[in-house]
């Protein structure tokens, strides 16, 4: 299944609202590709929605949710949270809505292409750091180095997306 920013978004409030009917407290931070689809126009469509939780409250309404909707039960799920950084802030997160004691925060762009040069994980995450260095106004190898040293300090650019980068900045330096 392959899910519309739309979808995505009634998803989440959906989501939203029953864990405000079951009196949970918690805030759910949207990573990944769903993150760059609410952020930005992504023409690929995104399999699954990558969150940061770990409340065994939101994986029972997370089920809940998708079987209403016919969805599969991984449509949310916390598998992103191994690329993660412990160097983000409040003003890395954008509060997309909040209901009750729940709220839902979508990772800004700038943090969105820190985790994906970390990541590097093949063609996906290239397309996705190709926007996000558009959207984010990156012009050089040094500007992007310097956005993901601020969220991983002491972590490497993934091989594949180093590669990335040169051929994208080397050449334009050449001209």
């Amino acid at each position: 299944m392959l899910f519309t920013k739309v979808e995505i978004e009634e998803g989440l409030l959906a989501l939203v609202d029953e864990l405000v009917a079951s009196g949970v407290t918690s805030a759910i931070y949207v990573v990944g590709g769903a993150a760059i689809m609410l952020h930005v126009e992504r023409g690929a469509l995104t399999n699954d929605v990558d969150v940061l939780y770990s409340s065994a409250e939101i994986r029972a309404s997370v089920r809940s949710v998708g079987a209403a909707k016919r969805w599969p039960e991984t449509w949310l799920n916390d598998a992103a949270k191994m690329w993660a950084s412990h160097y983000d802030g409040d003003d890395d997160w954008e509060i997309r809505f909040t209901r009750g004691d729940v709220s839902v925060r979508v990772a800004q762009p700038l943090l969105l292409l820190a985790m994906k040069l970390l990541a590097g994980r093949g063609q996906r995450d290239a397309m996705d750091i190709d926007l996000l260095l558009e959207e984010c106004r990156i012009g050089s190898f040094d500007d992007a180095a310097a956005v993901f040293d601020k969220y991983y300090p002491t972590e490497r650019i993934a091989p594949r997306a180093l590669r990335q980068l040169h051929e994208r900045f080397d050449r334009a330096e050449n001209f």
